[in-house]
């Protein structure tokens, strides 16, 4: 199955555009919308469709792919592999680093969309329920 090309990304969000791709495919995995072994878009489709410079494309399946998330296979394009699902144990520290990045980000995009802090909070805390 190749992933249907409803992805968009935001040029004013303040976030590198390589890393919203990144974060799509991400959260693409998270919600389902992507499964072990599914089709990515070949670079040049995504290129096209997020009106962004291949290279740029390339550069997130290339750290995708460094991290496991994705293979690629020469000639036959790229596919969500099955290592994403396997526990990363990280330390204090490093947690605390990639949460204090994930927390600046997600409000960065927040506010950009016009969400508030409180908003985003009240989100998060009745999807745990």
């Amino acid at each position: 199955m190749e992933a249907a090309l409803k992805w968009t990304v935001d040029f004013s969000s303040g976030v590198h555009v390589y890393k919203q791709i990144i974060n799509i495919i991400y959260a693409a995995i998270g919600n389902g919308e992507l499964k072990e072994g599914d089709k990515l878009p070949t670079i040049k489709e995504l290129a096209g469709k997020l009106e962004v410079n291949p290279n740029t494309i390339a550069k997130s399946y290339r750290e995708l792919e460094l991290k496991g998330v994705i293979a690629s296979k020469r000639g036959n394009g790229s596919f969500v592999s099955g290592n994403q699902s396997k526990t990363v144990t990280l330390t204090d520290e490093e947690k605390e680093t990639r949460l204090n990045s994930l927390f600046s980000r997600v409000i960065a995009e927040a506010n950009n969309e016009g969400i508030t802090e409180e908003e985003l909070m009240d989100y998060i805390l009745e999807r745990r329920k």
